[in-house]
């Protein structure tokens, strides 16, 4: 099954091409036949008007079919021969340098013929058989299939150029709406460049810049309630931990309130961090050293989960970044990792071309190759946490990913078995 071109110049060019072709093939063929019945015509005409000038001859009183009878060979390029034969089908004359053999009465496909029967008085009853080569008409046929194969391609060259161009210049118009929009971040209030083309092009690209303005401004909406509401929930939250805590026996197990109130906290920080990032609000860069930095975030996180084997490879690795973010993105990576493993991660920190790269491995079940992109979104709960969260906000590994993007970077997950997070961050150049 034939397969059309994924471009749109492409498929326009073919389509046209393709009409082009259609269009010569069937011009082509009309005009052939034309120009042969034509000089087919032209030939019917001057053996016709040989044969009437050969009868006005026969006709005339005294005329003798052997004497005085001018029966000379017409058009040296298709000579017209006739024959006068008697009633008994003896032949009286012929055209001098008739080719031997030569039959000119019955029917023969290469050669025009035509046959009169004329009453004369001193005669009686005569046949008249005149016939030519087609051969004008087989060249007639040839120069207009030379013409035509000169022209179709031609035309369909010079179609397929005209389409190729007019189709580009007008998806130049597209590609940079595309390019600008490409460009443009989550919190760039811009909006395209238009032309003023005055088509189709300039609509498309006044309707886009209406709905980015829209866009924009739910945008801002958006990342100002979550900040706002961050803030707002930290003072109630402060009081009412205080409560609770105040409320709280010496020695006693914390309370399930104090429990949810550390997930709540610990949501609205999440949030406020998200906030932060898309908000494009980048905090003050300088040389941060990765490898203390994970070392502590592996302490701390081995306290929390005492059954879980921490195994750490690192080296000294200097970025250029912010250290509280990136201690808080290593946190959530290892805590993610420790919720999900059956007993043991493993983390590391390396550099290569120009890029540190974290990497933390679990023994845990792993994720789908159709998860792995997925994982990163906000408050995506696959069906494995689902059974095994132990209190994760869903926003911990949307937060890494946020973060690696903030400090040129990207985060990745890789498909198991086994969970396998990657974060790489631009080296930075160390202080002295």
């Amino acid at each position: 099954m034939a397969v059309m071109p994924r471009g749109i110049r492409a498929r326009a060019v073919l389509v046209a091409v393709s009409a082009t072709l259609v269009v010569g093939i069937a011009l082509g063929a009309a005009s052939f036949v034309l120009v042969s019945r034509i000089a087919l015509g032209s030939v019917h005409e001057i053996v016709s008007a040989h044969l009437e000038d050969v009868t006005a001859q026969l006709q005339e009183p005294g005329s003798n079919a052997t004497q005085n009878l001018a029966l000379e060979a017409v058009e040296a390029s298709s000579p017209v021969f006739v024959r006068v034969l008697d009633a008994e089908g003896r032949t009286l004359a012929e055209t001098p340098g008739t080719p031997a053999g030569l039959d000119l009465c019955t029917g023969d496909s290469s050669r025009v013929q035509e046959v009169a029967t004329i009453r004369t008085t001193s005669m009686g009853v005569l046949t008249l058989c005149a016939a030519a080569s087609k051969d004008r008409v087989r060249e007639a046929e040839r120069d207009v299939l030379l013409v035509l194969l000169f022209i179709v391609p031609l035309a369909i060259a010079g179609v397929a150029i005209a389409v190729w161009l007019a189709v580009g210049r007008a998806l130049s118009s597209v590609e940079g709406l595309r390019k600008q929009a490409e460009a443009m971040t989550g919190t760039s209030d811009g909006a395209l460049k238009v032309e003023p083309t005055g088509d189709e092009i300039e609509s498309l690209g006044d309707t886009l810049n209406d709905l980015l303005l829209r866009l924009h401004a739910q945008s801002r909406s958006m990342r100002q309630f979550i900040a706002d509401a961050g803030h707002e929930l930290r003072n109630p939250l402060a009081t009412l931990r205080v409560s609770l805590e105040f409320d709280q026996q010496p020695g006693q197990e914390p309370s399930l309130a104090l429990t949810e109130l550390d997930r709540l906290e610990g949501l609205v920080q999440d949030l406020l961090v998200l906030a932060r990032a898309e908000a494009d609000e980048r905090p003050a860069m300088s040389d941060v050293d990765l490898a203390p930095l994970l070392n502590e975030a592996v302490r701390s996180i081995r306290q929390q989960y005492p059954g879980v084997d921490f195994a750490v490879i690192s080296q000294p690795t200097v970025v250029r970044g912010d250290e509280r973010t990136l201690r808080g993105s290593i946190d959530n990576l290892l805590r993610n990792a420790a919720r999900h493993c059956t007993g043991a991660v493993r983390v590391g920190l390396t550099s290569s071309q120009g890029a540190a790269l974290i990497s933390v491995d679990d023994d845990g079940i792993g994720l789908d190759e159709a998860d792995c992109t997925r994982v990163f979104d906000r408050f995506v709960r696959l069906d494995e946490s689902r059974h095994r969260d132990e209190g994760g906000s869903g926003l911990g590994l949307a937060i890494v990913s946020a973060t690696a993007e903030a400090h040129g970077g990207h985060a990745w997950a890789l498909p198991g078995p086994g969970g396998r997070f990657r974060v790489d961050i631009p080296l930075g150049q160390p202080t002295q």
